[in-house]
């Protein structure tokens, strides 16, 4: 017997075709677990968009290995976006951190310059200490951030991999 011709649906039915096809249920049936692994796959941003949809996949979210795709901090809406990562995806594992921008800086480290200190007072500061809350990450990229002082908690990440600290003049080891 020959196999039968599909009929081409139109948008309208090929839309009620697929509702008809997607069953709620089966996608609440999967264990945590396995939401967290299927979120791996996809770019921090979109994990962050669907760890909105439920509190099941809010708590998936938070256990989800995030590739190694690069969360770079350049501005202070990727530096608040960051806070929100620390908590919502904390097992981030490559971030790169750069200058915020003009009137902008991150918190004096500890035995700081006190002449630039001094001179950048008037700057909005900005917790660096705030990427210790981030649990795996691999790869730390420092790259021209106005940084004063010593940070013990930038070399506090025991699967960290790589390390590079670049253009940053008043960093002390």
């Amino acid at each position: 017997m020959p196999p039968k011709k599909k009929t081409k649906l139109t948008r309208p039915q090929a839309a009620a075709a697929a509702d008809e096809e997607a069953d709620p249920a089966v996608v609440e049936q999967l264990d945590d677990n396995v939401i967290a692994i299927i979120f791996g796959c996809f770019p921090p941003e979109d994990t962050m968009r669907m760890r909105c949809v439920c509190k099941k996949w809010r708590e998936a979210a938070k256990t989800t290995i995030v590739p190694m795709a690069d969360f770079g901090v350049n501005s202070v809406v990727k530096y608040n976006a960051m806070r929100v990562m620390t908590t919502a995806l904390p097992n981030l594992q490559q971030i790169t951190i750069c200058r915020l921008g003009n009137g902008h800086k991150y918190s004096d480290g500890e035995d700081p310059d006190e002449e630039m200190a001094t001179a950048f007072a008037h700057f909005t500061t900005h917790d660096i200490n705030i990427i210790s809350n981030f649990r795996k990450p691999h790869r730390l990229n420092i790259d021209g951030a106005f940084m004063n002082g010593r940070y013990p908690t930038l070399f506090n990440f025991p699967l960290l991999e790589k390390l590079r600290i670049s253009l940053c003049c008043n960093f002390k080891w």
